[in-house]
């Protein structure tokens, strides 16, 4: 268990960026979202022939030249060119210019580096070392997409990459506030990027990871007596946060503020989902101590549910734990969104603009939910009831993190 002091000031959310499955901008991605609109379709963008899954939620109506200086492109690869379109949102909707000091970056993925280091390693074999261009090495390392970000928009504060799989982005916003806490910037941008490789989607098909593995239709349904393996999912979604102070002294009304932070981790083996839910209650437990906040305060759970048989169950009885059988609504993206780094930062901007319009989003493929999930969930939007979320990501192989928000009023 990560113990997290109580911040001097608090770290609260004034910009979000989003390029997503489900469009481009928060607003269209939350408002997809209340619309019980999906980002999960046939894969196009490289064949799938010999797999079992042929589904993924790509990325729609993105134009990286729109925000990326065409002269540049050819030098980024793929999760770069996301990384710093959605920086740029992000930056352009908290109105913090380009150059401001103390500002860092913290930024969450599971695939940065991938595509540039698998058409590396393939021109290497095929071709021999004098076939390999030299420009495109430094995009085969993990942490060149934070790089691109600090050096694109001149901030000079932390720079940081945290790769925990499924888990990675709202890692990574922790990370930031943490690092707000200790004084070692004023502002982060944090959050997550992913964008599947070919190899990415085969690999997880092989081992059976994603629908159908097992038989049966193929779908992302969280929590649904019929789900048979998660679906992969793209994006990025990025959100600019910042001491209240820092705020306040430029003027900007914050979306939210980030009150608690827990981080756990289960026993389980390597690539494996935990097996029983004390770690998951640890992690929401500790956020809530944290964050100062009952149980009864809690208006909504954005859980890590992704379609797997293991996690789902074990997730809920940890919810169910903690605030009782259906004692809490809950809501999951991934029958939307699929599976992915960046799925905490993507909730965790649901939870601060879906609290702020007072209407919660519908869990897609949840139509027949499992008895053996005792969770409070629906396949169709509904009302919120208050302003605090908790969220929860979790990574194969145990790693665990729940944050408390309170969304906030903004005017304009």
């Amino acid at each position: 268990m990560i113990p997290y002091r109580a911040m001097r000031d608090n770290a609260v959310v004034t910009g979000a960026g989003c390029v997503s499955s489900l469009g481009i901008g928060a607003q269209t991605f939350v408002g997809e979202l209340l619309a019980g609109g999906s980002g999960i379709s046939p894969v196009t963008a490289f064949s799938t022939e010999g797999c079992r899954a042929h589904t993924a939620a790509l990325i729609r109506g993105f134009d990286a030249a729109r925000y990326i200086d065409p002269m540049k492109l050819r030098r980024i690869d793929e999760v770069g060119r996301l990384a710093l379109a959605t920086c740029r949102l992000a930056l352009e909707d908290a109105s913090l210019p380009a150059g401001t000091e103390h500002v860092g970056v913290a930024l969450g993925t599971a695939t940065s580096g991938l595509h540039s280091t698998v058409a590396h390693v393939h021109r290497l074999m095929t071709a021999g070392p004098g076939a390999v261009a030299a420009l495109g090495f430094s995009n085969t390392i993990g942490n060149a997409a934070a790089s691109l970000c600090s050096i694109e928009f001149s901030l000079h504060g932390p720079n940081v990459t945290i790769a925990q799989k499924q888990a990675s982005a709202l890692a990574a916003i922790a990370f930031a506030v943490s690092g707000l806490s200790d004084g070692r910037a004023s502002a982060f941008l944090c959050g997550g990027m992913d964008d599947i490789e070919e190899q990415f989607f085969r690999v997880h098909d092989r081992l059976h990871v994603s629908s159908p593995a097992g038989g049966g239709e193929e779908a992302s349904r969280p929590f649904d007596a019929r789900r048979n393996g998660l679906v992969l999912g793209t994006g990025g979604h990025i959100l600019v946060v910042e001491t209240a102070s820092s705020a306040a002294k430029r003027g900007v009304e914050p979306y939210g503020e980030i009150l608690g932070i827990g981080a756990t981790s289960s026993d389980c083996a390597l690539n494996a989902w935990p097996t029983e839910p004390s770690g998951i209650v640890r992690a929401m437990e500790t956020a809530l101590h944290h964050a100062g906040v009952a149980v009864e305060e809690v208006s909504v759970v954005f859980a890590a549910a992704n379609s797997t048989r293991m996690l789902d169950r074990v997730e809920a009885e940890a919810i169910a734990q903690v605030f009782g059988p259906r004692g809490v609504p809950v809501v999951s993206l991934k029958g939307a969104l699929g599976e992915f780094g960046a799925s905490g930062a993507a909730a965790l901007t649901a939870a601060l603009f879906c609290l702020r319009g007072g209407t919660l989003p519908p869990t897609l493929g949840c139509e027949q939910p499992d008895p053996a999930c005792p969770v409070d969930v629906s396949a169709c939007a509904r009302t919120a009831n208050g302003r605090i979320a908790l969220v929860n990501a979790t990574a194969d192989g145990g790693a665990q993190y729940s944050l408390v928000v309170r969304a906030l009023d903004r005017r304009g």
